[in-house]
């Protein structure tokens, strides 16, 4: 029987590295707006995220090897407006068609949520396979 828990990000003390993690596994569930990726890092440890209250999301790239440079989640990683805007975009794109822009006063308010974590952002940057990011309400790891 699994009995880990979930901590939400901003309680976890000591986050654990994601360089060079494999990307292993994604669950999503549209219905209730989750989604849970596992990673197993460089020791053999597996780690899980759940993203609760899923916003926006995109994922390019997904292949047999998916291995995270790293990973960017607010409010540990402070996005820049600039940033905010870039990856807000980003998201709502496909191949054939670019999101929307993201205005400056949108941008400046998503950053405000985020740094009150009534949003979080997370982007996973690839070494090599997929990359993601995640607009949502809360990230939580197992522990």
């Amino acid at each position: 029987m699994d009995t880990a828990t979930y901590t939400d990000i901003r309680n976890v003390g000591s986050f654990p590295s994601f360089h060079d993690a494999e990307l292993t596994e994604i669950k999503h569930n549209p219905e209730a707006r989750s989604l849970e990726l596992r990673f197993r890092r460089v020791g053999g440890e597996i780690e899980a995220l759940r993203f609760s209250g899923v916003i926006a999301q995109r994922l390019i790239d997904f292949a047999g090897q998916n291995v995270a440079s790293r990973l960017l989640i607010s409010p540990r990683y402070e996005f820049s407006l600039s940033e905010v805007r870039t990856w807000l975009r980003w998201i709502n794109s496909r191949d054939d068609s670019t999101g929307a822009e993201i205005s400056e006063q949108q941008g400046l308010e998503y950053v405000q949520e985020l740094k009150l974590g009534h949003r979080v952002l997370f982007v996973l940057e690839p070494s090599c396979g997929a990359e993601m990011a995640v607009f949502c309400e809360s990230i939580a790891l197992k522990v």
